[in-house]
């Protein structure tokens, strides 16, 4: 009978009980927190995997200026233009002449300073901030353009 009073007495199994009731707790926990994330992170996985498979990638550094979009046409285009509008009045065809580039004019590029080069015969605009040409689809700075604008107008 001392066995048994003695085996009921001794503690010495209790702390691993313990143990084995705090381990199941913690693991219970783990897999009731990944059951109410994991709908959430596979969602934000397949956004980012299809972000990442749409970007370009390139492998060279642009030329800094910027680009636009050429739907415009020659000097002699529009003036021609003008003089169907207005024949025999010079003043009124380059009005209308500047009028039709001015509506051409790429985005972040005006016509207010009326420019035009003699030697490609096309129409140069000027960017916004007055730092670059567009003429014939290209872009340059200023002081880079390769020909001599001018004046075009009456």
């Amino acid at each position: 009978m001392l066995n048994i009073h003695q085996f009921i007495a001794d503690d010495s199994g209790a702390v691993t009980v313990d143990w084995v009731v705090l381990t199941a707790g913690i693991v219970g926990l783990g897999l009731a927190t990944m059951a109410v994330v994991s709908a959430g992170v596979e969602n934000l996985s397949g956004d980012v995997g299809t972000q990442l498979t749409s970007q370009t990638i390139t492998s060279s550094f642009g030329s800094g200026l910027p680009s636009i979009t050429w739907n415009g046409g020659t000097s002699q285009e529009y003036y021609d233009y003008g003089a169907g509008l207005a024949p025999g009045n010079n003043g009124a065809t380059y009005y209308w002449a500047q009028q039709a580039a001015s509506a051409d004019a790429p985005e972040g590029f005006n016509f207010d300073n009326p420019l035009a080069d003699p030697d490609t015969g096309q129409v140069v605009y000027t960017s916004n901030d007055g730092n670059y040409y567009a003429s014939g689809g290209e872009v340059w700075a200023v002081g880079d353009y390769p020909g001599t604008p001018q004046y075009w107008g009456a």
